[in-house]
């Protein structure tokens, strides 16, 4: 067990360039041949961004200037929230070819899958800082915050994922109903709507972890503070899962190469 757990946190030590590298090549090829590279992610957040915020600032009754931040926030938050999940899912089995041919640790697939959704992220959050502070809400002890908030979530989704790909690899059917389940979620997530403006969703709001996850971060870009409920709870979730991920992880070390 001890010799497992060695080498599988070995990644974040002396292994941690096989993935950073393996990350950045995926980025680079998934715009290859591109003018403008990742940064059509970019783009498609703040057309996404903006045409959302002026529709259903009309829709909802409600100030643009208020709105559009909490909006922007959200749907950035979420978008990663739903890549990160939908893609670690698929980190076992997207890696099959190489898990059959070259002994590595099992994390090195997870952390590749990771890093390059924060990267992927990191094209769009660029968009929430000039945003923020022409609207005026942004200010330096929220932006720490917030940063604390993002790689609080990025320790606590990684053993989710984790957890997830070794149902996905095991039984193919999880990946699809991870998807749907996943957009169901978004409706019942306060992504696009705030938490006051729906009346008998107070339950579903309080269970639903990843109102908490989304909180870490935008509380504090919007309101300049660390909210200390959503990070007990979010930091509570991520050290369970990573005790669970492990002891998974290696009750299936031996059956992982035959699911592939």
């Amino acid at each position: 067990m001890l010799e497992f757990l060695r080498r599988e946190l070995s990644v974040f030590l002396g292994g941690w360039h096989t993935w950073v590298l393996l990350s950045l090549q995926d980025v680079k090829s998934r715009y290859r041949r591109s003018f403008i590279g990742p940064f059509w992610i970019t783009l498609t957040s703040l057309f996404f961004v903006a045409g959302l915020g002026m529709v259903y600032s009309r829709l909802l009754h409600l100030d643009l200037k208020e709105y559009l931040p909490f909006l922007a926030t959200g749907i950035i938050v979420w978008t990663f929230i739903i890549g990160f999940i939908n893609e670690g899912a698929n980190a076992i089995i997207g890696s099959g070819h190489i898990i059959k041919q070259i002994s590595l640790p099992y994390m090195t697939h997870i952390m590749r899958v990771v890093f390059r959704n924060f990267v992927v992220f990191l094209h769009s959050w660029i968009i929430l800082v000039p945003l923020l502070m022409w609207y005026g809400y942004l200010t330096f002890y929220g932006a720490f915050c917030a940063i604390f908030g993002v790689f609080l979530s990025l320790f606590s989704l990684t053993p989710l994922v984790i957890v997830l790909s070794l149902l996905c690899a095991r039984y193919r059917d999880v990946l699809p109903m991870i998807s749907s389940g996943m957009q169901l979620l978004f409706f019942v997530t306060p992504v696009m709507w705030h938490p006051g403006q729906v009346d008998g969703l107070s339950g579903v709001i309080k269970y639903n972890i990843f109102n908490y996850f989304i909180n870490v971060v935008r509380e504090p870009m919007l309101n300049g503070y660390l909210p200390l409920m959503s990070v007990i709870v979010v930091l509570a979730f991520g050290v369970g899962c990573w005790v669970f991920a492990f002891f998974a992880m290696y009750l299936t070390r031996k059956n992982i190469p035959y699911w592939l």
